[in-house]
């Protein structure tokens, strides 16, 4: 590559319009927005899967404690059974 060439791309670069200028601040604004905006999209995410996680195994707490009473036909009962009266 001759040195004249690589003087006259210099040259183009820096004498670029400001135009162009302008459109690549925009062009940054808005990329800094949108990165804002995702960035809290997902910390929301992170902290609605961190509450997720804690119900599931709040429940699957509950369903064990649920089966543990069941007995041998492994049926939970979750209510307790009424005797009812024959006569009305």
């Amino acid at each position: 590559m001759d040195e004249g060439q690589d003087e006259g791309g210099l040259a183009r670069i820096q004498s670029r319009p400001r135009a162009l200028d302008g459109l690549q601040r925009q062009y940054n604004d808005h990329l800094k927005e949108k990165h804002a905006r995702l960035r809290a999209e997902h910390d929301q995410l992170r902290t609605d899967i961190k509450q997720l996680v804690r119900v599931v195994h709040v429940l699957e707490v509950e369903y064990q404690q649920l089966r543990q009473p069941a007995g041998k036909d492994s049926v939970a009962r979750v209510l307790p059974v009424q005797q009812r009266s024959l006569t009305r």
